[in-house]
């Protein structure tokens, strides 16, 4: 089986996009569509990598992110933010929350797999 991903994501044509994407090359992705749902995923499994949205319903990216990153059960999960919010201040403060990456939609597949191959390194998929 394949590395686990939690995509944080409440816009469908993105789940659709980067499910497709990641399931190309063999990652298994579970989907939560707000931030709580994303709170309750990691209560019951901890994923190799959290792909995370900022803006999201009922509780937003930044407050997961903060919540894993205070949390020992979950701080050393690597979390890629993937957004549109492309402004400095929004990476620098999910940065200093402890993303270990930031990546602005839109973006090209090779891009993210790219991404994850730095975070998921005994990972040999092929493009």
């Amino acid at each position: 089986m394949g590395k686990r991903i939690l995509l944080v994501e409440d816009e469908k044509n993105i789940i659709l996009g980067v499910r497709t994407c990641l399931d190309a090359v063999g990652y298994e992705v579970e989907i939560a569509e707000n931030g709580e749902l994303a709170m309750e995923a990691l209560q019951r499994s901890h994923p190799d990598l959290i792909l995370l949205d900022l803006m999201l319903p009922k509780v937003n990216g930044f407050e997961v992110l903060e919540s894993l990153k205070s949390d020992p059960e979950t701080e050393t999960i690597p979390v890629v933010v993937l957004t549109a919010k492309a402004e400095e201040e929004d990476r620098q403060r999910a940065m200093g929350l402890g993303a270990d990456a930031y990546m602005t939609k839109p973006f090209k597949p090779q891009e993210l797999w790219d991404l994850l191959k730095n975070y998921l390194p005994d990972d040999d998929k092929e493009q």
